[in-house]
């Protein structure tokens, strides 16, 4: 394991701390109130220590839960190592990565004084202290087989003099070593501080800052991968990743003191057998100079340059770089203006050429320690006051590596392996299409794998064009390599009728062969009888104030899963919403059908597993969403009979239409009315009774009434009949009118009258008996 820019660059920094205080005493010493000297030197004191505890806590990357060297070993295709060793191999590893930050937990309390937008200032400095900028996962390999010995890698030194920016790396391309050793490039993936999100929360929790409010963010959309994944199941989300969880663990104290972040790694190699090298290099922010936005070489006097949780001025060290320079003048130093000027590695290089040039000047004189200390102290401010050169300090950025021996054994004999799923059920609008893996792959050539349709009697029916699944475009199945496993992608020449069948495939590899069946069934596309119609019912009667919901059996029934059906149920008001998965619409979910809306979408099918097709089960249908119908009750209703001479008035009260809702949420009621028809008699009144005049509704408060007038035409009524009695109907019809949308519905009812007649007692007519006499 390596870790670079620790020691000797802490050393130097703790030299350099020790001259800045001696510097600003000489400077404090041109003041002059002896009293505001004491003062000085007290405040220049009280710095220099919190400098120098700042940077106690060391720099980079720090730690790591592995040895300098791991081992993994992949097990051979075809061979079963829990059942030769009674336990499985572990193929892939996890790996705890610690990075050193500022704890910046004694500086969240707001200080006397201050005001709201420097306290807000002060803590956005905070977070990026005690937060990791930019970190990389890198992966390199080294076909060599030593046991022992990974093959050397590029220093960091000669990385840097190189110029090597790994980030523009693709896959297979190389780095080499001085001693010739190279290492192939792989993989990596980059995590950046989302420091925007991190503002915020700072800005909407500035009254109660804990830590927690500095916890980092490193989104999706900030992130670089290059490469494949190599880590379990090819899992992307956890190749590598921040820990909150076990940042907070090894912390002292989550909620009080934070010194580290710590991100996980894992790892699951190919099956190439050879060394690996897993590298981790981050940028923290625990020296913050002058940004590299701000325009050079005007940098305002009152910029803010951080040392750990120690805030300077560019004024500050400005006094102290003039009064170097005055006193170190005749040691040649570099100009300030080749940093300014700089463009690449190399012209940093000549300003560091020259300053060690310098220190050689000052090596043989009586106080060469002291003189050196203040060159060096010199070079250290310059780039401090140059926008851009303070990630290029040792405690800003660093690299950790360690190497992965991986070993492949291979079997004696290569068995040909099969693996399917036993039963697979599909539609048959589609071609049959399924998936299944073959080990070991041996190349292009060395595994032949056919395949065919067998009918229920055993007779061939079609033929399976068999895929390596790697070679379709667009696919996420990795490369098969040499010894491990790869996916096909079986695919029936023609779509199959109904019925069951079975799957045969056979994977021959260097003269053996090995054959596997699975039971295919395949089901008419769409779905039940008694599903359609009462989705179709629903679709139909689709009323306003509704909310529809419901599930869908195809006829598969249960043998599909689920979660390949799509239903879409929408109406005009919101045709952009995503379908639902699954066979049914559950009541939470249900969609309410809106006065405001004219129209009903509804559509269900099945997604096709690999290839995605879609097969409708139901196509598209359209349907009007329509007013419902008001209710007429009539079983509540009273009548009352009056009678004079051979008039009748008949009165029916308490007819209720019953208003039916509308879709507007009760905002709104339908609007109700009821008219009514002309009459219908029965029971021996047709010819006697009549209505002289149409009846007569009024609405009153507990529902409707009607008025019926009637006329008996008694000449009409047989002699010695005294009472005529039967049934008046009436056709009767209510209107519901929505007055969101001004759709209507009518509801038609009939409504039967008891109609009773009496003579008067003084117009009777009695008949006389044949011979008898008139009484």
């Amino acid at each position: 394991m390596s870790a670079k820019g620790g020691g000797a660059g802490k050393v130097y920094f703790i030299l350099y701390l020790a001259v800045v205080l001696e510097l600003l005493i000489i400077i404090v010493e041109r003041d002059e109130a002896e009293e505001g000297l004491l003062k000085k030197q007290r405040e220049t004191m009280r710095i220099v220590e919190s400098i120098l505890s700042q940077l106690q806590s060391g720099s980079g990357t720090e730690g790591i839960n592995t040895r300098p060297q791991d081992e993994i070993t992949i097990p051979p295709p075809g061979i079963n190592m829990r059942e030769i060793m009674g336990a499985d191999i572990k193929s892939s590893r996890k790996y705890i990565v610690e990075v050193g930050v500022t704890d910046v937990s004694a500086e969240l309390k707001r200080k006397e004084g201050e005001s709201e937008k420097e306290y807000l200032e002060r803590m956005k400095v905070a977070a990026k202290l005690a937060n990791v900028q930019e970190i990389e996962y890198q992966i390199f390999f080294n076909p060599s087989q030593d046991p022992l010995n990974a093959p050397s890698f590029p220093t960091e030194e000669e990385i840097r003099k190189k110029g090597i920016d790994f980030t523009k790396l693709q896959p297979g391309q190389t780095v080499v070593a001085e001693d010739g050793s190279t290492w192939e490039f792989l993989s990596l993936r980059k995590l950046v501080l989302d420091f925007p999100q991190i503002e915020k929360i700072l800005t909407d929790n500035l009254r109660n800052l804990t830590l927690e409010h500095l916890e980092p963010f490193y989104p999706k959309n900030l992130q670089l991968a290059i490469g494949p994944a190599y880590a379990p199941n090819n899992n992307e989300d956890s190749v590598f990743y921040y820990s909150a969880e076990i940042s907070a663990k090894r912390g002292a104290s989550a909620l009080t003191d934070l010194k580290k972040r710590v991100f996980v790694v894992n790892f699951q190699p190919p099956g190439r057998a050879g060394w690996y090298k897993l590298r981790i290099y981050s940028r923290t922010n625990r020296i913050l100079g002058v940004v590299k936005d701000v325009p050079s070489p005007e940098v305002p006097e009152d910029t803010r340059i951080n040392i750990g949780t120690v805030t300077l001025t560019v004024k500050d060290l400005n006094k102290v770089k003039k009064e170097l320079e005055n006193r170190l003048m005749k040691y040649n130093l570099p100009p300030s203006d080749m940093l300014l000027m700089a463009k690449s590695v190399e012209d940093i290089e000549k300003f560091d050429q020259m300053l060690e040039n310098s220190i050689k000047m000052a090596a043989g004189e009586e106080n060469a320690v002291e003189t050196i200390s203040k060159i060096k102290l010199y070079g250290y401010i310059t780039k401090l006051l140059t926008p851009g050169m303070s990630v290029m300090f040792p405690q800003n950025a660093n690299s950790i590596s360690f190497d992965v021996r991986v070993i492949t054994p291979k079997p004696a004999v290569s068995e040909p392996t099969i693996n399917i799923e036993p039963y697979i059920a599909q539609f048959d609008a589609v071609e049959p299409v399924f998936g299944f893996t073959i080990s070991p792959y041996q190349g292009a050539t060395a595994n032949v794998v056919e395949g065919r349709v067998l009918d229920e009697g055993g007779a061939p029916v079609a033929r399976i064009i068999c895929r390596g699944e790697d070679e379709f475009a667009g696919s996420i199945v990795p490369k098969p390599v040499q010894g491990g496993n790869r996916y096909y992608r079986g695919i029936v020449e023609r779509p199959l009728a109904p019925g069951k069948y079975k799957i045969e495939i056979t994977h021959r590899l260097a003269g053996r062969a090995k054959t596997e069946t699975a039971e295919l069934e395949i089901f008419k596309t769409g779905l039940t009888d008694e599903s359609a119609r009462l989705i179709k019912s629903k679709l139909e009667n689709a009323f306003y104030g509704y909310s529809l919901y419901f599930s869908a059996i195809p006829n598969s029934g249960a043998k599909i899963k689920s979660d390949q059906f799509r239903i879409y149920l929408a109406t005009d008001l919101e045709q952009q919403k995503p379908p639902y998965i699954g066979l049914s619409i559950p009541p939470e979910q249900k969609v309410f059908l809106d006065c405001k809306a004219n129209k009903l979408y509804a559509k269900i099918w099945w997604i096709q597993p690999i290839t995605g097709k879609e097969v409708e089960l139901l196509p598209m249908t359209e349907n009007e969403i329509k007013q419902d119908e008001p209710k007429v009750n009539l079983a509540t209703k009273n009548e009352t009979r009056s009678q004079s001479g051979n008039k009748v008035k008949i009165q029916v009260t308490n007819i209720t239409v019953v208003e039916p809702d509308d879709g507007s949420g009760g905002k709104t009621k339908a609007q109700v009315s009821l008219s009514i028809g002309k009459p219908k008699f029965e029971g021996g009144l047709e010819g006697i009774v009549d209505m002289p005049s149409d009846p007569t509704i009024e609405k009153e408060e507990n529902g409707y009434s009607i008025t019926l007038e009637f006329t008996v035409n008694t000449a009409l009524i047989p002699r010695g009949q005294d009472e005529l009695n039967g049934i008046v109907k009436f056709p009767l019809e209510a209107t519901a009118k929505n007055l969101c949308n001004g759709k209507t519905a009518k509801r038609a009812s009939t409504l039967s009258v008891s109609f009773h007649y009496e003579r008067e007692k003084g117009t009777r007519r009695t008949t006389t008996p044949s011979g008898g006499r008139r009484r």
